[in-house]
């Protein structure tokens, strides 16, 4: 057996210890690296298919791409899907790159393909030297721990088995095998980095440091062992210091944790380093960051993050003997006697109220009497007695009977609505 089919199969009994009983769609160029991983599933025996993206980059070029692997399929008795792509009117229509676009595309297309016809692996024909190279790429770029660990070899239902391998082994491999395959014109123009790397800066590497290749790949295995670690270990710190709740994320910032923490925290949600350092120096509460889907708010000696929500106009009627679940849980029953006072019930005298009443959001300009008090107050003024956050504050429902607000609901009741020790009726509303 080739030595590279060795190196393959032993990747892949590391992968999955069942990889022979396993099937696999092999993404396929018709490039050396896609073309030499194919000839070595077929050789060692393994039940895959293939896909090719023909994405119309380079016009007559990329169309012989497709003839060559319909071909080469045809000719060793592979099952193969095909798909075409205006790439660069797509990749303007999304604002992207037209790299960008084409990875989205054929991702997509695989995950898709994967799904309908059951295979277990995504397979790529990524190598060695191309792990070598994204470790690069990734420090020019300023990437963190996690992007100076290249590419994975196991992400999701994607593998890359041929990553143990050096491109100097697959050119061997199909060069000892006469095995065709088509060459990437894209692939010699130096105005991408990834190729000046790999035509310019290695090679003079390699001659300054011959065994630099190995050290590099060294470097990135102890990385990998490193953020293995980090990732236990924040995952620990994170516990310690955030709380969930359906619609919310709470950071606790009152120990002061590293930027290093919070940044790994709010990446999840898709903030940037920037936008995190932005909100923090402010030091105002209130203050908020926004992406397409969350929004990011400093509050009370944390941060909150809460997804994007349409805006909440509409009011709600509520009705004698009623549960409402949605906005927010209310109950609504007549009663006599004994009352039980808590945050979460009020309880209003029948004299004072009349239904239905209307449940909305709080908005500038509200007034109210607070329970206990004689003169008119700002619902604002009110939140800043009881030190709500802004999130809290664009939380709080209204409720209000004849045009006048009889309860601030979970926070504090209307005085003019109250029941006394002269009430016979009274309605009671309790929310959770």
């Amino acid at each position: 057996m080739d030595k590279v089919e060795e190196l393959v199969l032993k990747k892949l009994s590391e992968l999955d210890t069942d990889f022979k009983n396993k099937t696999y769609l092999l993404a396929v160029s018709g490039g050396s690296d896609s073309t030499c991983l194919t000839s070595v599933f077929k050789n060692i025996n393994l039940t895959f298919s293939t896909a090719h993206c023909n994405f119309q980059l380079r016009g007559e070029e990329s169309n012989g791409d497709e003839e060559f692997v319909r071909n080469f399929i045809t000719k060793n008795n592979i099952n193969g899907y095909f798909i075409k792509y205006n790439t660069k009117e797509l990749a303007n229509k999304n604002k992207r790159s037209i790299q960008e676009e084409a990875r989205e595309l054929r991702y997509r297309w695989f995950k898709k393909l994967r799904i309908e016809h059951s295979f277990d692996y995504i397979v790529t024909a990524h190598h060695e030297d191309d792990k070598i190279e994204t470790f690069f790429i990734n420090q020019i770029r300023g990437s963190g721990i996690k992007g100076l660990t290249s590419i994975p070899i196991h992400k999701n239902n994607i593998i890359r088995p041929l990553l143990a391998v050096s491109k100097k082994a697959v050119n061997e491999y199909l060069t000892h095998n006469n095995i065709p395959y088509r060459n990437d014109s894209s692939n010699d123009s130096l105005k991408y980095s990834r190729n000046y790397l790999r035509h310019k800066i290695l090679p003079n590497l390699d001659h300054v440091h011959p065994n630099a290749r190995k050290g590099i790949l060294n470097t990135i295995d102890h990385i990998i062992e490193t953020q293995d670690y980090l990732t236990l270990k924040i995952a620990e710190d994170k516990a310690s210091i955030i709380t969930k709740t359906d619609n919310l994320v709470k950071v606790d910032l009152k120990n002061i944790p590293p930027l290093f923490l919070l940044y790994n925290i709010v990446a999840e949600f898709g903030f940037n380093k920037t936008q995190l350092t932005n909100i923090l120096n402010t030091n105002q509460k209130g203050k908020s960051v926004f992406n397409n889907k969350y929004r990011m708010l400093l509050a009370n000696e944390s941060i909150l993050i809460t997804p994007l929500l349409k805006e909440e106009n509409q009011q709600y009627l509520i009705t004698e003997e009623e549960i409402l679940t949605s906005p927010i849980y209310l109950e609504v029953t007549s009663g006599t006697g004994k009352v039980n006072f808590k945050n979460t019930t009020a309880y209003f005298d029948v004299r004072n109220v009349s239904f239905p009443f209307i449940l909305r959001k709080w908005k500038e300009g509200d007034k109210f009497v607070p329970l206990g008090m004689k003169g008119n107050k700002k619902v604002s003024d009110f939140f800043i007695d009881i030190k709500l956050n802004q999130l809290e504050k664009e939380n709080c429902w209204i409720l209000e009977s004849n045009n006048k607000i009889c309860w601030i609901v979970g926070y504090r009741q209307d005085d003019r609505s109250k029941i006394t020790k002269d009430t016979i009726n009274y309605i009671k509303i309790v929310t959770k």
